[in-house]
């Protein structure tokens, strides 16, 4: 029986395949971190905007206040997790600047 012989170009084509499985492994990993962070700031936009909306007739609460603001905030950063999610190897933008919520 006659062993394989391993030639260079043997080897490189496999050297080449490991190093595509790690980069899908990467940017699979990379992906769904994206997709948690998009998904929470869902969750948050929908909560702000609802209590926004339940909260309209009182001048007191800060969902009234700064609610709908707050939610498009979030919004934003939902548009940009799913982008990111869907093109794991383009790099990031900073996050938008937030303004000063609150009394």
């Amino acid at each position: 029986m006659r062993l394989a012989r391993f030639r260079l170009r043997t080897l490189l084509i496999g050297v080449g395949v490991v190093a595509l499985l790690i980069w899908g492994g990467i940017m699979g990993t990379r992906s769904f971190s994206y997709y948690r962070l998009a998904r929470e700031y869902s969750v948050q936009e929908r909560a702000w905007r609802e209590n926004a909306n339940r909260d309209r007739g009182d001048p007191r609460s800060i969902a009234a206040k700064y609610g709908l603001q707050i939610a498009e905030y979030d919004a934003a950063m939902v548009r940009k997790w799913r982008r990111a999610m869907w093109r794991p190897w383009v790099p990031v933008d900073p996050d938008p600047p937030t303004m000063n919520w609150g009394p």
